[in-house]
């Protein structure tokens, strides 16, 4: 998705009316009282105390030599900026501190949530964590980063300490949520061996069942997670999450990211173990070969790439020549078997279709098996186009989905698990051009990783099995 986009109202896509978050600048001696609560005391480590003088946890990770000095800055965990800071020409927050360039928010990906620790959650040894993975090219400074997990007060990088923390390609910032400011580690914040940790003391505890992350520089939107059910604002993240929330992680788990592609959907996660400070095996990349990983099959990412909703000719023939062509981006093989297609987005749509083999070669066995990089199209069992030498799957009925594809109707595509995996339309306006109604040919998506936006889409002779 497009990111570092000020929300604003009147306009389709993802932007969305939205007034900034409530920002409020606390001292880092004040300790953080939640609405309607008693009094907490929520302080960081001293210089003398902590849990890293009763011995290291398994959740501590070592620290190592960098050309940056992390800030030993002790802070409380309900500090936030009293405002972005001052934005870029590139919609990024500039930095106050000259230590690196300014923050830019595309750089940075949730990778793991951590919210239901085997033990106490927030315990010395069970702390809950956040992991957050810088995927852009260059080096970014921290300064003005925002986070909002729920029910975590809203953490800002001046208030963790972060401010002036560069974070190089390919590194990863792990936050450590303990309950007890006692077990905070001696100094908040260090580097390790991937990227830096910063740690804080709260009473407030991440949500085990259901839950939302949002990153932000004030109102500039970042990434988002949303997991076991709907989220009031601001976690709903309205326009930067599509469909259903993803499935909440099990007590002991993580939820990761192993999408290479971000979706902005529950098709980017599943549960996994936890690895605070590194990438899963997921995310790593598994290749089943004697090279020491585990041996699973990669997920493949599938992308609808070309609809032709109206075909040319008269219209009681249309519905037999209509077609919705997918790639397989890879890395791995997928078995499209258990999977539908509709033209409804909800979360149980009627007239969803299977997917059944009905002719050509995918690259794989078995025959509903498509290989990375090859393309299948889906047809009804009357349709009368031309094929291709590629695979050729079926639906159960003589037209796609319910009576076949109304020329402003949505197509999803869902998985066995009935994940949403690729759409077409999905768009907040469905009439917003490029409008199939007034041109006989197909739309073709530009880039098959882009995402589903009408910018995405453009008018080409339609290329069935090509």
């Amino acid at each position: 998705m497009p990111r570092n986009a000020t929300i604003a109202g009147g306009e389709h896509g993802r932007m969305r009316n939205c007034a900034p978050l409530p920002l409020v600048l606390l001292l880092a001696c004040v300790p953080f009282e939640p609405p309607g609560s008693e009094p907490t005391t929520s302080v960081a480590a001293t210089e003398s105390g902590s849990s890293a003088a009763s011995g290291t946890t398994s959740w501590q990770l070592p620290a190592r030599e960098r050309d940056k000095t992390p800030s030993s800055t002790s802070t409380s965990t309900t500090t936030t900026t009293s405002g972005p800071p001052p934005a870029t020409s590139d919609g990024g927050a500039s930095s106050d501190t000259g230590t690196g360039p300014p923050l830019d928010l595309s750089a940075l990906q949730i990778a793991e949530l951590h919210p239901d620790p085997n033990g106490k959650d927030g315990g010395p040894d069970s702390p809950e964590f956040l992991e957050i993975a810088h995927v852009g090219e260059l080096p970014i400074d921290l300064t003005g980063l925002e986070i909002d997990a729920r029910a975590w007060p809203t953490l800002s990088a001046d208030a963790l300490g972060l401010a002036g923390q560069v974070l190089l390609p390919g590194e990863r910032l792990l936050v450590l949520r303990f309950a007890a400011a006692a077990d905070v580690p001696d100094p908040p914040v260090a580097a390790i061996d991937n990227g830096v940790r910063v740690a804080f003391a709260s009473s407030e505890g991440l949500r085990n069942a259901d839950g939302g992350v949002l990153l932000h520089v004030g109102d500039i939107m970042g990434d988002a997670l949303i997991h076991g059910a709907a989220q009031p604002a601001p976690w709903d993240a309205r326009g930067l999450w599509l469909g259903a929330p993803a499935a909440a992680p099990g007590p002991g788990e993580s939820l990761c990211r192993g999408s290479a592609i971000d979706h902005d959907d529950a098709s980017d996660w599943s549960a996994c173990p936890p690895s605070p400070g590194t990438a899963t095996e997921l995310e790593a990349g598994t290749t089943g070969d004697d090279s020491g990983t585990t041996g699973e099959a990669l997920p493949a990412e599938v992308a609808i790439v070309e609809v032709l909703s109206n075909p040319p000719g008269p219209g009681n023939l249309e519905k037999h020549a209509e077609f919705v062509e997918i790639e397989n981006l890879g890395p791995g093989t997928v078995d499209l078997a258990t999977w539908t297609i509709a033209d409804d987005l909800s979360d149980a749509p009627t007239g969803a279709d299977p997917l059944l083999f009905l002719a050509g070669d995918g690259g794989c066995q078995p025959s509903t098996c498509l290989a990375p990089g090859q393309r299948a199209i889906i047809v009804g069992n009357l349709y009368t186009g031309p094929t291709g030498d590629g695979l050729v799957l079926v639906t159960d009925d003589t037209t796609i989905a319910n009576a076949g594809l109304a020329v402003h109707e949505p197509v999803a595509l869902r998985d066995g698990s009935k994940l949403l995996r690729s759409t077409y339309r999905a768009w907040p306006d469905p009439l917003v051009a490029p409008d199939p109604a007034a041109q006989e040919e197909a739309l073709v998506r530009s880039d098959p990783a882009a995402q589903d936006e009408p910018g995405t889409w453009s008018f080409a002779a339609p290329t069935p099995g090509q």
